[in-house]
């Protein structure tokens, strides 16, 4: 059932203990709490993990939390014997995701996770962490919350093959589709290129392949290998070298900064021209790195916190990620901008109603 609320959700007033960021006290609108202690729970995306747990760890400890709701976010990946356990409520008995029950990873992959949960009527899963926008497929009652703004680069190590090397959009095009098979043909060194591209499933490969690129390589007569996405230690040492894979440049700049672990693996954020923004997608030096490209740029998107209209647990998820009539929620009013930018997010602007999040 679709939940009633009279009460507004005032100040979010805790820090993510693991980070040390301290978030704003703000006031927030949305439906507020109900007096039934809910479980929220997020799965999906990597790009997004860390900032939407952060975000959660401030719902939990804030004081206007009196339901008290709790706000779990699921890692998109266990370590090898790893039992992750998401309480149950009201609405669900609670799930244990484990190696034999691995959580949905990536954008994709939770999208789907999450239809089949409400179409089931279940609430094991009330939002979905996605770096990609509205597909076809996904159902009429989702609301897609855009936050923040991503972008998404060809990335190389930098003691490999590609390193000083800058792609045009059509060199990028010809790596992915197997026209152009070794560095020196692209200005670097005579190497093959070891051509990488997220697990399937990943809402940052479905944008880079219909956004980006414009074709699906594995239709191409080139040798597809995969990785975990924004992970480049998943990629064999041996390859590395002459690797080329996709990096989110959130996930390299909060990585490159020490705000979440370095899974960089030595892997440069690489620049590609012809693309609406020829500079360097990100600046400066850790721990001061930032975003630099354009809002133009072709591999720039929004990143977004997917619910669902059915869902009984949607207005407490509302209550974080979103907004409604009433108002937004504190993620949604800008007064999470410095949080987003240590993240290596680029915030969005203000509408006329001081709302600060785009839903579709």
């Amino acid at each position: 059932m679709k939940r009633t609320r009279t009460a507004q959700f005032s100040a979010i007033a805790a820090a993510a203990a693991a980070t040390g960021l301290v978030f704003p006290g703000v006031a927030g609108a949305v439906p507020g709490p109900n007096t039934l202690p809910e479980v929220v729970t997020a799965v999906g995306a990597s790009t997004t993990y860390e900032v939407t747990g952060a975000i959660f760890a401030a719902a939990n400890s804030s004081p206007a939390n009196t339901d008290p709701d709790t706000y779990v976010n699921v890692p998109p990946v266990l370590v090898p014997g790893q039992v992750f356990p998401v309480p149950g409520d009201v609405f669900d008995p609670g799930t244990a995701y484990s190696s034999t029950n691995p959580p949905p990873n990536g954008a994709i992959a939770g999208s789907s996770a999450l239809a089949g949960s409400t179409t089931a009527g279940s609430g094991s899963i009330e939002v979905v962490r996605s770096d990609s926008p509205r597909a076809l497929s996904d159902p009429s009652t989702f609301e897609f919350y855009g936050f923040a703004r991503d972008a998404v680069s060809w990335a190389a190590s930098s003691a490999g093959a590609g390193t000083g090397v800058t792609l045009t959009l059509d060199q990028l095009r010809g790596i992915y589709s197997g026209a152009i098979t070794n560095w020196n043909q692209v200005g670097g060194t005579d190497a093959p290129i070891a051509v990488y591209l997220p697990q399937i499933g990943s809402g940052t490969l479905s944008f880079f392949m219909n956004t980006v690129l414009g074709f699906d390589p594995t239709t191409k007569p080139v040798t597809i290998k995969r990785f975990q996405e924004n992970d480049a230690t998943t990629i064999p040492a041996a390859d590395r070298p002459g690797a080329i894979a996709l990096y989110s440049v959130a996930q390299w700049v909060s990585q490159g900064n020490g705000v979440v672990s370095d899974k960089r693996a030595g892997f440069f954020e690489g620049t590609l021209t012809s693309a609406g923004s020829d500079t360097a997608p990100v600046s400066g030096s850790a721990p001061n790195y930032a975003p630099a490209y354009s809002d133009g740029f072709l591999g720039s998107s929004f990143v977004y916190h997917v619910i669902d209209t059915r869902s009984p647990s949607h207005d407490a998820a509302l209550n974080v990620v979103g907004f409604d009539p009433n108002g937004p929620s504190p993620l949604c009013n800008g007064s999470y901008a410095s949080v987003l930018a240590q993240y290596g997010f680029k915030p969005l602007p203000a509408n006329s109603a001081g709302v600060t999040c785009v839903r579709s």
